[in-house]
């Protein structure tokens, strides 16, 4: 089989893919409906880099950290390429919710014993210094995290291996088809863009638009974010999160935010949605908006793919059609697949921690090479598990029993 793959999407997703294909000597077609990378959702001016743990240490709080490590060691890559990325290791400050919220992140800690240059829990005083303002609660501290400017992160990625990626910008995918064992992906004339053997869909909410995907519970989340006037070297020189976040200084600004809406497709700013993030600014930082009016400020809104729980979906594209609903469904291992079609995509909120991974992830499982994380996070966020959902299903075999992945 060529070792030729189309990439439609190239933000977050799409471009981390295609970089992590590349590496691997593919020659990747890259189609985005925009002029250039990072313009979608991946647009915002910057987000947060930082792990999710929790006490049971549940699948989203280890995809988070496995992201995290993987992230932040793709852009110390990136960045010492000399590459385009603009990011900052500021730490981040994830506040207290309230004292009971407080005693959570403390048994955290106490449970897992991370390394204290990971994560390690700030009482009020401290927190107040990290953040260079006065705030309600403690906290966990992520010396190691910081803020990514998403967009300066496609092109890095697509800059890394710049010669094996022929983008092909502005181009809208009306329809993609499988034939003569090749992919084709299709404008609205009907002439082709591109086709390969392996089609990689990580276009957001807009792969259902294409039938083989349509069976897929991707739904969009409207984020605003508020853009803050901002002096450099001003308070907070950190990022700080309680229910949301506020960034540095970045060119004299910083952000705040973010709303959160699902199947709210409004594209306007809305100052009501200014106002819900200095309500969140506030709650964060105690008296920190004062004199900013929600009608004066900027901002961004994004539309990010979201599954329903919450995890994304990486991996081949099951063969819905191919399944009989008066069956029980077969193992998630054993789903019939489309022929060289992948996904990555349902990132929500969390593009900047998981598309690293997640196209390492996609990489290994294309090219048949052992994964970066174990096998039951694989099956996690495999794009089929939603077929087996609300059906009669047959036990599973064991996970050293299931053979090669497609």
């Amino acid at each position: 089989m060529s070792r030729h793959a189309i990439v439609i999407g190239a933000g977050l997703a799409g471009s981390s893919a295609a970089d992590r294909l590349a590496e691997r000597g593919w020659s990747i077609s890259l189609i985005d409906r925009a002029p250039g990378p990072g313009q979608g959702a991946s647009g915002n001016l910057a987000g947060v880099l930082r792990p999710l743990p929790s006490l049971d240490d549940n699948p989203l709080a280890r995809l988070t950290r496995a992201g995290f490590a993987q992230t932040r060691a793709h852009c110390r890559t990136l960045a010492a390429a000399g590459l385009p990325l603009r990011w900052g290791q500021t730490g981040v400050l994830h506040l207290a919710r309230d004292d009971r919220h407080a005693e959570t992140q403390r048994r955290v800690v106490e449970r897992h014993q991370p390394a204290v240059d990971e994560l390690r829990c700030v009482d009020r005083a401290q927190a107040s210094q990290l953040a260079g303002w006065p705030v309600a609660n403690g906290g966990w501290w992520f010396p190691g995290g910081g803020w990514v400017d998403p967009a300066s992160l496609c092109r890095a990625n697509l800059a890394h291996r710049a010669t094996a990626i022929t983008p092909h910008y502005g181009r809208p995918v009306e329809r993609i088809e499988h034939r003569a064992d090749l992919w084709h992906a299709l404008d609205a004339a009907g002439a082709v863009i591109a086709a390969a053997p392996i089609l990689i869909l990580a276009n957001a909410g807009d792969a259902r638009r294409f039938a083989p995907a349509a069976h897929l519970p991707l739904r969009a989340a409207r984020g605003q974010v508020s853009h803050l006037p901002a002096e450099e070297d001003s308070a907070p020189a950190i990022v700080v999160c309680r229910l949301g976040y506020v960034t540095p200084t970045i060119d004299g600004r910083r952000c705040a935010g973010a709303t959160f809406a699902v199947d709210d497709h409004d594209t306007a700013l809305r100052s009501a949605d200014h106002a819900e993030n200095l309500a969140r600014l506030d709650f964060m930082l105690p008296g920190y908006g004062r004199g900013l009016r929600a009608e004066d400020l900027d901002g961004r809104v994004g539309f990010r793919p979201l599954s329903p729980d919450r995890l994304p979906m990486i991996g081949a594209v099951a063969d819905a059609a191919a399944l009989a609903p008066s069956r029980p469904a077969p193992p998630l291992a054993d789903l019939p697949r489309l022929p060289g079609l992948y996904l990555i995509n349902g990132f929500g909120a969390r593009g900047i921690v998981w598309s690293a991974l997640a196209g390492e992830l996609l990489a290994c499982l294309i090219d048949g090479t052992p994964p970066p994380i174990s096998d039951d996070l694989v099956s996690a966020v495999d794009p089929g598990r939603f077929l087996l959902r609300g059906r009669g299903q047959q036990r599973r075999r064991p996970a050293n029993d299931r053979g090669a992945r497609p």
